[in-house]
């Protein structure tokens, strides 16, 4: 018997859907969790990595949107949301900078760097609302990954610091994500390369709450 087309499903990739809303739940576990923390000791590290994770959790909602109500919208509003899930990793990576910045540097020193740091967003911004490729913003999170990975890696090796190895391991799991992501890996019909990026993902980001919530700000770190 012929389906009605009210009674059809309007959800596209609902297992993507499903896995982009573990994703942000998590992020935004993680983000309560060291919300509480920076309430605890006041440590700026703590804040805004919490930001970071907030803002993840919004990119990962604002795809599951995407994938799952993207083919109902305009293209204006595609467009619209798609820009926003770019200007979200944009803003993510723009926390994980400052967080990175209070760990590693003094207050004053963060006070210059944050200036830096408002620029690259802007011109961030700028180039996505013009252009709005994938690419622009897996250059600028792969360029502020890379920043962060260099500052703990240091940390790892010169002072030994727990916190800084689980960050580091949770940035080389997000870089295996994205990398089954652009592979095309899928495992099933049913659970794509999308679908296993989040689930990696989701290992990544564990592991870099779990580092972080150790980060002290310099020079208690």
């Amino acid at each position: 018997m012929e389906t009605h087309p009210s009674q059809r499903v309007l959800i596209h990739e609902p297992m993507t859907v499903a896995t982009d809303l573990i994703l942000s739940a998590l992020a935004v576990y993680f983000a309560i969790r060291l919300g509480r923390q920076h309430e605890l000791w006041h440590m700026n590290v703590h804040l805004y990595f919490s930001y970071a994770f907030w803002v993840m959790g919004l990119g990962a909602l604002l795809g599951a949107l995407s994938h799952g109500l993207g083919r109902h919208l305009s293209v204006a509003a595609g467009r619209l949301l798609w820009r926003a899930t770019l200007l979200s990793l944009g803003a993510a990576a723009f926390f994980l900078l400052l967080a990175t910045a209070y760990h590693a540097f003094s207050v004053q020193s963060v006070q210059l760097l944050e200036w830096l740091a408002v620029l690259l967003l802007a011109l961030y911004a700028i180039i996505i609302l013009r252009d709005d490729r994938f690419l622009w913003a897996v250059l600028f999170y792969t360029a502020t990954m890379l920043v962060v990975l260099t500052v703990m890696l240091y940390d790892l090796f010169s002072r030994g610091l727990a916190g800084s190895g689980l960050v580091v391991a949770g940035i080389l799991v997000s870089f295996a994500a994205a990398i089954i992501q652009r592979s095309g890996l899928t495992l099933h019909r049913h659970f794509n390369h999308n679908d296993l990026y989040h689930v990696v993902q989701m290992i990544g980001l564990y592991y870099l709450y779990r580092g972080t919530m150790l980060l002290k700000d310099w020079p208690a770190g």
